[in-house]
């Protein structure tokens, strides 16, 4: 495959038809041209993205030493195996560029905790549970020290690049203070400290991140549950808590919603 730019001495753009690859490995790059056969014995890496991801990826590797790229696809690749949901191009760039300047603050001295930090960990532990893997192979490659706050630092990369009908989803600042502030709804109203470490919590943070994609995106109308009857009934204050939720999200839930969400709030503050 002929090579269209040269990137560096160790990574290269080349093409074949409309398509473009960026291959990276020790000297692929070294005394060649635009043009040239690139060396295939040579590869150690091969990234295939969109175009506008590919031209991105091409203007770092130019900037700063392929391994930075090589160690963010090692990280995505763990990281494909531990969540569910596709993710955007966009983390292969994003991702690459953190690593880079996490590495280089460190070792100026420079760490920058990230305010996000419980919620992460609480809210989205596959991702964190990335984020330290990630973290690990960090401080093995470069010798540095980082610690669990850069872990939630490269969750938060995975979140953002969350793909739903190739759209990025959920601002994690805004979903997380949605979820925070429901957290505290729930033990103000009815008097209760949360187990943030039981099963319940687990589910109910699951929950909610569901049932805030479905609001934004519902457009089925109400239809009556006679469960939810039922279930006001023998769950009054859990249900006053549900309507409370509502009015704090300034929407008006629909029968089946105020039902699992009830379900949900009552498992929480039963004792």
């Amino acid at each position: 495959m002929k090579i269209k730019k040269i990137l560096n001495n160790n990574s290269v753009l080349v093409g074949e038809g409309s398509k473009d690859y960026i291959w990276i490995g020790t000297g692929i790059g070294f005394k060649t041209k635009p043009g040239q056969e690139a060396d295939e014995k040579k590869i150690e890496r091969v990234f295939v993205l969109q175009k506008q991801s590919t031209k991105r990826l091409m203007n770092l590797l130019q900037d700063m030493p392929v391994e930075y790229a090589t160690l963010a696809d090692d990280i995505i690749k763990y990281g494909k195996q531990k969540i569910t949901y596709e993710l955007s191009d966009s983390i292969y760039i994003s991702l690459t560029d953190h690593l880079f300047n996490t590495v280089r603050l460190q070792k100026e001295g420079l760490h920058l905790n990230n305010q996000l930090f419980w919620e992460i960990r609480k809210f989205y532990p596959n991702e964190f549970l990335v984020g330290e893997h990630a973290v690990q192979l960090i401080n093995q490659k470069f010798k540095t020290t980082l610690d669990d706050s850069e872990a939630s630092n490269i969750a938060m990369h995975f979140i953002n690049a969350q793909l739903n009908s190739d759209e990025q989803v959920e601002n994690i600042q805004s979903l997380t203070q949605k979820i925070r502030d429901i957290l505290a709804i729930i033990r103000m109203h009815n008097h209760v400290d949360v187990d943030e470490k039981s099963l319940s919590f687990e589910r109910f943070v699951t929950h909610l991140r569901f049932f805030f994609k479905r609001l934004e995106t519902r457009t089925t109308e109400n239809s009556s549950n006679p469960l939810l009857v039922h279930v006001i009934e023998k769950y009054p204050e859990a249900y006053e808590t549900t309507l409370l939720i509502g009015r704090y999200l300034e929407k008006e839930l629909i029968d089946e919603e105020q039902l699992y969400l009830t379900l949900h709030v009552q498992k929480l503050i039963e004792k």
